[in-house]
């Protein structure tokens, strides 16, 4: 007798496990967390859930297995610096525009312009550090 009641208990939890909504306790069991972690997680808004009375709380099956889910990769491009004729090192940009290195470097990083290092040497391209220093 008891084995039927065990595997009509362990058939239960096999179909609330498919069921499209969960309760908290069975999304509980589904991740192997607590209800605490569950609740948690709804609060946090890592998890959508809907209260549909003051005791009986359900989640979509659908957003547990979003959990699982890796973002999709982006491929960056590779930025190529500009030829080293069309560029100004550090030094050349202090004297043309008479700034500090501290204000030129200020500029560059305000800016968000595009150095690179070649050598001992750290340069910027002209026509963007032109661009930003003499608008007109």
């Amino acid at each position: 007798m008891d084995q039927v009641v065990k595997k009509v208990l362990e058939g239960n939890a096999s179909e609330q496990v498919k069921a499209d909504y969960l309760d908290v306790k069975t999304a509980a069991k589904l991740l192997r967390a607590s209800d605490k972690m569950i609740y948690a997680m709804i609060n946090l808004g890592k998890l959508n859930a809907v209260n549909l009375s003051k005791r009986k709380t359900l989640v979509a099956r659908k957003d547990i297995d979003k959990l699982f889910e890796l973002p999709p990769v982006v491929q960056l491009k590779e930025l190529k610096p500009p030829p080293i004729s069309e560029c100004y090192n550090m030094g050349e940009a202090q004297k043309k525009f008479n700034i500090s290195e501290k204000a030129l470097f200020e500029i560059i990083k305000r800016n968000n312009l595009f150095k690179f290092q070649e050598g001992k040497f750290v340069y910027v391209a002209k026509s963007e550090l032109d661009r930003v220093l003499n608008p007109g």
